[in-house]
């Protein structure tokens, strides 16, 4: 394989920590239940039963039941493995167990009433997940005959996503060697875009601005470099570098996921992403994690996970919005500004349109999942960081390893990596140093090494390690100010940015049809004022913003008890007759008129440079800026008061 770093089994990977916590809570929220909420999730369409359609769906809209239930099972068989929990495992081990032992008479897998081949894509992840975990030889036979003897090339071209197997056609070669699936898959793609020229190589190489569907773009670009991984034709890999390169042009938002009002947005601060892309794009962009070895892309993937994803759930993992940014400081069931439904950024388990629902499972157990991966020389690679451990045989000889990261990270600056091996052995260990670190250091058993840690590369360590070595890596965080369109602000610290900490008033919404006693839908108004700009600069910023460090607690990104293991207090003024963007006028800037449920009251747009330079309050006010994954209502991206 043309790649710089390979995957390890998912069963060597154990999360720890707060991280195994949060994976504990997806498993008793909605990875867990989400057939609790009703169709699709209930309706065992990959068990051979008929998922019949939605209530909002069209006689050809059966493709879709597969679609978001197959992203529900990824996520739940990951999630199973990481936690080696059975429940996780055999409810997701049910619908994987009935797809492989039945095939059509030509091999063909999975529902026999649903034509569409992007579905298959979604949910063959789950197969290559539990291949990963079981190494079961049934899953490579099945979908080799599924490939070469059930589909054909005709059905993937001008089709709108089948061309995404080519993810697990290229990964079944690689697993079988079989020279005919390599062929297939090049046949395929090259024929498709021949039809969709958008999903081109040339088109992604060209300079060209997308405003194409966030997760089909998401989906698409990574096909090119998983294709290189397997073929070494180089213009592959630079045709998706290139595609993210533009995505961060022109539509990167503070939280590392780019907006997606289904269709790509721009920067302003009120644009949203759907949640669908917040997993697919941190998974496509592992891709390029793999091939190139680049520390940015690691870089990347812990960005978005840790603000827009870990922002876009409840932190009992009961709740998530179908639409969510990073200023959004009132969602009810009429507050999204979004096109499509009104209800779409509120909190619940499930919305009309459920594809978010299944998706919303996947992203951290991917994130766990490529925390820890091999050179393919004998070494292991830490590329993403968190409390987890990983075992592996390592250097020349095997020799079973393993290495655990303690670390409260991103809540803290320091790692520590504990080496556990009988005896000694012979390996390379390398370390990421994140691109915004400008001070990195590492010190093995309390001496500091004279290593180049630059920023945005990978150190290599290698030596003779010895049972209960400690390796440690410093990472300083430096205050950052971003940024933004129409006189937009942000503080970022890290891999973290941070919002303004605004008090929350829950309210279920018992009319939701998809709420339950256990996983209900919410209304969150806020209780206190946040129409304030920022009153600080590039110059003055580390003198003006303090960062305030607090106990750890087994969920830090839960904030409603008070406590905060980190949040930041900065300078700044609130901007006069600055409030909500809708059809009622409001007595106060900081209050919601009740009842509420009857207004369309929306988060407004910032206002633009003259509108804030003329409302500005003379008092200057402290404010509590916190990190955004902690938050559901939020301001991110402030006017610039400074």
């Amino acid at each position: 394989m043309y790649t710089t770093f390979q995957s390890l089994p998912i069963t060597s990977i154990a999360p720890e920590g707060w991280l195994r916590l949060f994976l504990e809570n997806q498993r008793d929220g909605l990875t867990g239940h989400l057939d609790t909420t009703g169709w699709p999730f209930d309706s065992g369409g990959w068990e051979g039963n008929e998922p019949g359609k939605g209530p909002h769906a069209s006689d050809d809209f059966l493709w879709a039941a597969y679609e978001h239930t197959g992203y529900w099972f990824d996520g739940m068989v990951r999630c199973g493995h990481l936690l080696n929990d059975d429940f996780l495992i055999q409810k997701a081990g049910r619908a994987i167990e009935h797809v492989i032992t039945n095939p059509s008479e030509n091999g063909y897998l999975g529902p026999e009433n649903m034509d569409e081949l992007w579905p298959r894509a979604v949910f063959f992840r789950a197969l290559m997940a539990e291949y990963s975990a079981s190494g079961d030889k049934r899953i490579l036979e099945a979908l080799r005959r599924h490939y070469l003897e059930g589909t054909t090339v005709d059905q993937y071209v001008g089709g709108l996503r089948n061309i995404c197997n080519l993810e697990e056609i290229c990964w079944l070669y690689g697993n079988t060697g079989d020279e005919r699936l390599l062929e297939y898959a090049q046949e395929a793609y090259s024929r498709h875009t021949q039809v969709k020229v958008p999903d081109s190589p040339e088109t992604l190489l060209s300079d060209a601005k997308s405003d194409r569907h966030g997760v089909i773009y998401s989906e698409i670009m990574k096909l090119p470099t998983i294709l290189y991984m397997y073929t070494g034709e180089r213009r592959l890999l630079e045709a998706t570098i290139n595609g993210y390169r533009k995505v961060d042009r022109d539509h990167m938002l503070v939280d590392g996921v780019p907006s997606c009002n289904e269709g790509y947005a721009g920067k302003g601060p009120r644009v949203s992403h759907e949640t669908c892309v917040v997993s697919d794009y941190p998974w496509g962009v592992g891709y390029v994690l793999l091939a190139t070895g680049e520390a940015e892309w690691a870089d990347k993937i812990e960005r978005a996970c840790f603000n827009a994803g870990i922002g876009v759930v409840s932190k009992d993992f009961k709740a998530y919005q179908y639409f969510s940014g990073p200023n959004q400081v009132i969602l009810t069931r009429n507050s999204s500004h979004n096109d499509y439904s009104k209800s779409r950024m509120s909190f619940r388990p499930s919305q009309e349109c459920e594809c978010c629902a299944g998706n919303i499972n996947r992203f951290m157990p991917n994130y766990v999942s490529r925390m820890w991966l091999s050179d393919g020389d004998g070494g292991l690679v830490a590329a993403l960081y968190g409390p987890s451990s990983v075992r592996a045989n390592v250097g020349r000889d095997g020799q079973p390893v393993t290495v655990t990261q303690h670390t409260d990270y991103p809540f803290s600056e320091t790692i520590e990596f504990e080496v556990r091996t009988n005896g000694s052995a012979q390996f390379p260990l390398w370390l990421r140093i994140p691109g915004w670190c400008s001070q990195a250091s590492v010190s093995v058993n309390g001496r500091q090494m004279e290593l180049s840690a630059e920023p945005g590369t990978f150190v290599k360590l290698e030596r003779e390690f010895k049972d209960l070595d400690r390796v440690t890596l410093s990472l300083p965080m430096s205050l950052k100010l971003s940024r933004w369109p129409r006189n937009g602000v942000a503080i970022e610290r890290g891999p973290l940015a941070y919002s303004l900490r605004i008090e929350e008033d829950w309210h279920i919404n018992e009319d939701a049809t998809k709420s339950t006693e256990e996983l209900p839908s919410w209304d969150i108004l806020p209780s206190s004022p946040w129409n304030y700009a920022l009153a600080t600069n590039e110059r003055d910023l580390e003198k003006d913003v303090r960062v305030v460090h607090g106990a750890m607690k087994p969920n830090p990104w839960d904030i409603r008890d008070g406590t905060l293991p980190i949040h930041l207090e900065a300078p700044a003024r609130r901007v006069r007759g600055w409030t909500f963007h809708g059809v009622y006028d409001h007595p106060r800037d900081d209050a919601v008129p009740r009842p509420y449920k009857e207004y369309a009251l929306q988060s407004p747009e910032i206002p633009d440079q003259k509108e804030c330079a003329d409302r500005l309050d003379d008092r200057l006010e402290t404010v509590s800026l916190v990190p955004y994954g902690s938050t559901h209502l939020r301001l991110t991206v402030f006017p610039d008061g400074g």
